[in-house]
């Protein structure tokens, strides 16, 4: 009778094994595969943040389950049909902040796999970073670059626009720059008759912008004086007759100054005597430092502030020697 249950016992056992092992067989693993998440604003709260990180971030998870399961599974993961999609809500003691970081826990849950797989989220590996910028507005000058010396000669319309952003990004901003060159458009193709309409950007620092509105119109105003700048002007000196001392600068960039004038249209850039009167007042050999003067073309003034004063050395001029008189009875 014992050896009877005893060869029963083992033979449950016996078939225990056989059954764990063929069930063991049965499942099949997907170790430490990616899967993307998308993240999203709640509603409401798209038109008050902008998203800084990636819209499509990665966790990582591991799968288990029947051997059809993981196959479906395997297909599904090959079509990117296999992705975690969540909408995300400010927390409301972070909504006054310009910014706002944070990071999202994906749990087994939130991946939607086919019925009979098991989900395990490779922890460390299962969060993504959410980072987003409060949206602001202003209102800013708009300014055209690109066009040379014809920049003050512009007229926009209209002059000032309105900006929305990231708030970091507005505070930064004193005026929207717009780039001709940028667009394809030809500088030369602006004349006093011929006005063009400029796409205002979209991106400023590599962020996005909306503006309102979206271009504006430039042309040349034929009544505003052109500006002509004028680099390496030589500075020379107004020396009174028989001066005994010789004006000189310590180098050759310290008598050049660059000039912007005003005025009316040239097929040239206009002369200007740039010096430094020595005429009036005692002068000593050695350094000196005295103001710059100039004399403009009629109807040109400067379009910038004056120049200053600067440095130059006077020394005196060597006499040359008398010669010897006769020897005394010669």
């Amino acid at each position: 009778m014992l050896d009877r249950l005893l060869s029963l016992a083992v033979a449950v056992g016996l078939g225990l094994m056989v059954w764990i092992y063929a069930r063991s067989r049965e499942r099949e693993t997907l170790d430490n595969q990616p899967i993307p998440v998308e993240v999203h604003l709640a509603s409401g709260q798209a038109d008050l943040y902008q998203m800084e990180s990636p819209a499509v971030g990665q966790v990582r998870a591991t799968f288990a389950g029947s051997p059809n399961a993981i196959r479906e599974l395997r297909w599904m993961l090959s079509q990117g049909d296999v992705a975690v999609r969540l909408d995300y809500s400010v927390p409301e003691d972070q909504r006054d902040r310009p910014s706002v970081e944070d990071s999202l826990r994906i749990d087994a849950a939130d991946i939607r796999v086919p019925p009979g797989i098991t989900v395990l989220p490779v922890e460390g590996r299962n969060r993504v970073p959410v980072s987003l910028s409060r949206i602001g507005e202003k209102t800013v000058k708009v300014r055209v670059e690109g066009v040379g010396q014809d920049e003050q000669r512009l007229k926009i319309t209209p002059e000032v626009v309105t900006v929305k952003g990231p708030r970091s990004l507005l505070d930064r901003m004193v005026e929207l720059p717009v780039s001709l060159g940028t667009q394809g458009v030809d500088p030369l193709e602006l004349t006093p008759g011929r006005p063009l309409r400029v796409s205002l950007p979209r991106q400023w620092e590599g962020r996005p912008l909306k503006t309102n509105p979206e271009s504006v119109v430039v042309r040349l105003d034929p009544r505003a004086p052109k500006i002509y700048p004028l680099t390496d002007v030589p500075v020379q000196f107004l020396c009174p007759a028989g001066f005994s001392l010789r004006p000189r600068f310590l180098d050759d960039r310290s008598g050049k100054i660059q000039l912007r004038l005003q005025g009316p249209e040239l097929p040239e850039a206009p002369k200007v005597a740039v010096f430094i009167d020595l005429t009036g007042g005692k002068f000593l050999p050695g350094p000196n430092f005295e103001q710059v003067q100039l004399q403009l073309p009629r109807d040109f003034s400067l379009a910038q502030e004056p120049p200053g004063r600067i440095s130059f050395e006077l020394v005196p001029i060597e006499t040359p020697p008398k010669p010897l008189g006769g020897l005394p009875g010669t």
